[in-house]
């Protein structure tokens, strides 16, 4: 108490943070043709993956509230990394800095993964040129595709600092919705 100190344009922005962590959805259905039994591997697949990432953050998020001194927690950027390093000392930020970075490596290559396949399939639909969507014999995938998306992020991440990069990436995610 007091809730939404901030006021509403707080709130949106939180919301838009937080938004982007299950960004991750959409990804599996972009992927859709190179899956076995699409229509009930994607439900599953997306029904467990939203389902976990939900328990997992409620969880976390109320044991982190749950430990840590409310003016600590209003006073910090990195709450979970507080709350690790409250329950388990330094051994515990190491941890959560180890489990972030593996899932920031897994996401960018979901993410290179899921947006290639939008320009291969534009050239598909004649969108985007023919070339976009020629497929590597020996390795399957869209090499030209690919090289333009990941091409794309890392001019993103190099030209946007931490904050525009999350802001811009919720935004994106919130406008394809």
């Amino acid at each position: 108490k007091p809730f939404q100190t901030g006021g509403v344009e707080s709130f949106v922005a939180t919301i838009g943070l937080v938004f982007v962590s299950f960004g991750g959805l959409t990804k599996v259905a972009s992927v859709a043709e190179e899956v076995h039994n699409p229509g009930r591997n994607i439900v599953l697949g997306m029904t467990l993956a939203f389902v976990i990432v939900l328990a997992f953050y409620v969880a976390v998020t109320a044991v982190t509230i749950g430990i840590v001194d409310g003016p600590a927690l209003a006073g910090t950027l990195t709450p979970i990394n507080l709350g690790a390093e409250v329950s388990m000392g330094s051994a515990g930020v190491i941890m959560v800095a180890v489990a972030a970075i593996l899932a920031f490596v897994s996401t960018a290559n979901a993410g290179i993964l899921a947006a290639s396949r939008v320009p291969m399939a534009m050239s598909r639909d004649l969108l985007l040129p023919v070339t976009f969507g020629n497929v590597d014999k020996k390795r399957g995938t869209p090499t030209l595709a690919i090289i333009l998306t990941g091409g794309a992020m890392i001019a993103v991440i190099l030209l946007l600092d931490l904050e525009g990069l999350i802001k811009t990436a919720s935004t994106l995610k919130l406008m394809l919705f």
